[in-house]
This record gives C-alpha cells, sequence and structure tokens, in this order.
C-alpha cells in the first residue's frame, strides 16, 4: 500500500493547449515544438490522425524494497518499474487529450459524487498526507471498525484495450471512438517502445552526452539504426498501457469508473469508507466478515479483468485501542493510537544517505584548496537532516509535514538516530 510519500496531487494547466505546450525536459527521437507548431498540430483533429508516433523511450527504474522479518531482520528485494517517455510531439498531443477527457471524468465523479472516493492523479490540492490522515481520522470516529487494503497486480499492463475503449467512448458521449480519439488510443494501446540504453548503443552515445542534444538522431538514422536495427518493441496483447504518458493515469482512473461505482455503493451500504489510490484500494467498515469483502473486491476487479495481489491484502481490526495488525497505507502506518511512518522508508532513507554521503567523499577532493565534502557540508545537511530548508522536498521536510498533520510524536523518534549516523558518515 506504499507510495511515493512526496506525492502530491498534480496541478492542472489552465487550458488544454497549455498543458500540450507544457516544457519536457529530455532528450528524444525528435526536437520540441515551437508554441505555433504545437498549437497547429494539438488542436486540428485531421493532423493527430496523420500523426505518426515515434515510439517510446524506456528507462528501467529499479528501487530497493526492504521488509521487516523479525526483530533486527530486515528483508531487502529489487523491484523494477519501467517507465516510458513520449516524444515531444506525441506528449503534446497526449497532454491535450488527457486535459479534455479530465474535464469529462472530473464532471462524472461530480455527478456520481465520487469525487472524494478517487485520490490520485487528481487536482485536489492535497497530498499522500491528508488523504492517509482522513483515513486514519475516520477510524478512529467509528470503531469498531475493520480496515481492508487490496492492489492490483499489474496494473497499467493489465488494463484491457476493449474496456478501455469502450470507456473512453462512453465518456466523450459516443458509441465508438471519434478518429482522432481513435489515433491516439491505438498509439497507446499497441504502443512501440524502444529501451533507452540499447538506443544509445546504437547511436554510439553516452547518458553525459544526452546534456548536450537537441534530440537523438535525425530521422534517416532513426530509421537505419533504430527501425532498421529491430530494436523497437511494439505491444501485440490485448492489455497494457505505457506508464508515464501525459494521459495514462487519466484513463487508468476512467477504466475504474464502474468499479468505483460499485465499491462505492457496497460501502455505503454497510456504513463504510471507500478510497482508492490508484491501484491502491482502501474500505473500512463496521466489523464484518473481511473474507466476503474481499470476495466482493476480487469479483469487481476480475468484471474489469484485472487481478488482486493477494499477497499485499491486508486486513486490520480496529477496537478500543490498538489494531490487532497496523494498517500501512500512503506511506504511513496507524496502529491504531498513533501513525508513523513506514519501516521500509526509513531503511530506504538511511540507504540513501549513505550512498549520497559516500557519493560526496569519493568526489574530487578538493576545489581551490577546499576539500569538495566541507564545501558541500552544508547542501549534505539540508539533505540528509532535520535542518532541511522550509521550502525544500526532502525526507525531512517530508517527515516534519507527516507529523505535524498527525501530531504523532512517534515519528520524530523514529529517526532520532539520523544525527548521530549522518555525522559518522561524515567523519569516516
Amino acid at each position: 500500500m506504499g507510495k511515493d510519500p512526496l506525492k502530491t496531487s498534480q496541478e492542472r494547466p489552465k487550458s488544454a493547449l497549455a498543458a500540450a505546450r507544457l516544457t519536457r525536459g529530455y532528450v528524444h527521437f525528435d526536437t520540441p515544438l515551437s508554441r505555433s507548431d504545437c498549437k497547429q498540430l494539438v488542436t486540428s483533429p485531421e493532423a493527430v490522425c496523420k500523426h505518426s508516433f515515434y515510439p517510446f523511450l524506456r528507462v528501467d527504474f529499479v528501487r530497493t524494497k526492504f521488509q521487516r522479518t523479525g526483530p533486527g531482520q530486515i528483508k531487502r528485494s529489487k523491484k523494477v518499474r519501467d517507465i516510458r517517455y513520449a516524444s515531444h510531439a506525441d506528449a503534446a498531443i497526449y497532454a491535450y487529450y488527457n486535459f479534455m477527457l479530465t474535464e469529462l471524468y472530473e464532471h462524472q465523479l461530480e455527478l456520481l459524487e465520487l469525487s472524494e472516493n478517487v485520490t490520485a492523479f487528481r487536482a485536489l490540492g492535497k497530498s499522500n498526507l491528508d488523504f492517509a490522515h482522513e483515513a486514519f481520522d475516520w477510524i478512529n470516529n467509528n470503531r469498531p471498525c475493520v480496515a481492508l487494503g487490496f492492489d492490483v497486480k499489474d496494473f497499467f499492463g493489465s488494463l484491457d484495450h476493449a474496456i478501455l475503449k469502450a470507456s473512453w467512448a462512453s465518456l466523450v458521449g459516443a458509441n465508438s471512438l471519434p478518429s482522432d480519439h481513435y489515433a491516439v488510443f491505438k498509439s497507446l494501446t499497441k504502443h512501440a517502445s524502444v529501451e533507452l540504453r540499447v538506443a544509445l548503443k546504437a547511436l554510439d552515445l553516452s547518458r553525459s552526452s544526452l546534456e548536450r542534444l537537441t534530440r537523438l538522431c535525425e530521422p534517416a538514422q532513426f530509421r537505419q539504426q533504430i527501425r532498421g536495427g529491430n530494436l523497437i518493441y511494439t505491444n501485440a496483447k490485448g492489455h497494457g498501457i505505457p506508464q508515464g504518458s501525459p494521459i495514462s493515469a487519466a484513463l487508468s482512473n476512467i477504466y475504474m469508473l464502474p468499479f468505483d461505482i460499485k465499491l462505492k455503493a457496497y460501502v455505503a451500504e454497510h456504513g463504510g469508507l471507500y478510497r482508492r489510490y490508484c491501484d491502491d484500494i482502501l474500505l473500512v467498515m463496521p466489523e464484518t466478515d473481511a473474507k466476503s469483502v474481499s470476495e466482493f473486491v476480487e469479483v469487481a476487479l476480475s468484471d474489469l479483468k484485472l487481478t488482486m495481489q493477494h499477497a499485499k491484502t491486508l486486513v486490520s481490526h480496529f477496537g478500543a485501542s490498538k489494531s490487532d495488525r497496523p494498517l500501512q497505507y500512503l506511506g504511513l502506518v496507524y496502529d491504531g493510537v498513533q501513525a508513523s511512518l513506514r519501516a521500509a522508508g526509513v531503511s530506504r532513507f538511511y540507504v540513501k544517505m549513505r550512498r549520497g554521503v559516500r557519493q560526496y567523499k569519493g568526489a574530487k577532493k578538493t576545489d581551490g584548496g577546499t576539500p569538495l565534502l566541507v564545501q558541500r557540508r552544508k547542501e549534505i545537511l539540508n539533505r540528509y537532516s532535520v535542518h532541511a530548508e522550509k521550502k525544500s522536498r526532502t525526507y525531512f521536510s517530508y517527515v516534519k509535514r507527516a507529523a505535524r498533520k498527525t501530531k504523532s510524536a512517534a515519528i520524530h523518534q523514529q529517526l532520532r538516530m539520523h544525527r548521530a549516523r549522518l555525522k559518522s558518515l561524515m567523519e569516516t
């Protein structure tokens, strides 16, 4: 049930064209569009229909996961998440259509009274801390109750194309997708992609060289070395959309609309709480049979050809005092008495701190006769200590907000040893 703790609900541009014109600071197979070219492309359905979409660039992010298996025992594992970046012109189109679909989707949520239930990828002006704190407050005010957390297996990779197409058409008020919408739909469902490291090798480029380039290659090089080199993977399956495009998040919410309607009605019937953050599903109900609730959720997911990850299902009973099992939700843990940080998140912070300090110490020793570590001491303290600047987006700025929001002294206690550890790393 854990998500990026610093993640906040997104801020939306003021118009579809403004969304399309957003600057994207990465190098791709094309160059960024001028304002006039961008407007000419995205505002013309005919141009969108004729547009040739480039393959996505795929980058694999490897994240170390930590799981406490016993007193003083932590199990490490690797989680690979592939993110795909659209070319500049393609991203402009996706952003433009994302804005239009989101407007329609938000209207639907309002009509269906689902605005409070769906919390991810929306401009709500709240962070994960707010969503978690609201859920914990509800639990505290409605004891005895049981909280059930569910997770969907390979969420973006499992979205069924036929269901997505029908949901998309329904949202725009049509029996079938208009031609321009279908062109966007097809580029996402039959998406093509190239691994960035493979593309760089084929083009004899290094990662550091990307800072000096405006595009990866010219069209002729793309045709010869990328397409001609058979480096492009095309999704031939009937499910899955790329995670990372400007429109993927909105499409995932649109896809889940029938599920949200069904779950809200089910929970309302029992006087409970329903929240969904992307593929993290939370239900809090008056004491009831957890097995029957789990079966209901599983069937509702299967109706959309999605599969529940049973290993991540969490059931927490809250009585008068501590719960029988702490609830982990959006980066925080609630045991019925107080909120705390996820142990895995704290462990991950210490790993990053150790690597970060070592990186500074292993860099150039001096600059003008002054050790680099001395020059950057302030930066290290700002990044890895409680002395982070007020407006900085560091782990400790998140910790401060979490402690303030939840009024939990336990949160600061979890990191009480960070000063000693940081001092030891910097001195050794």
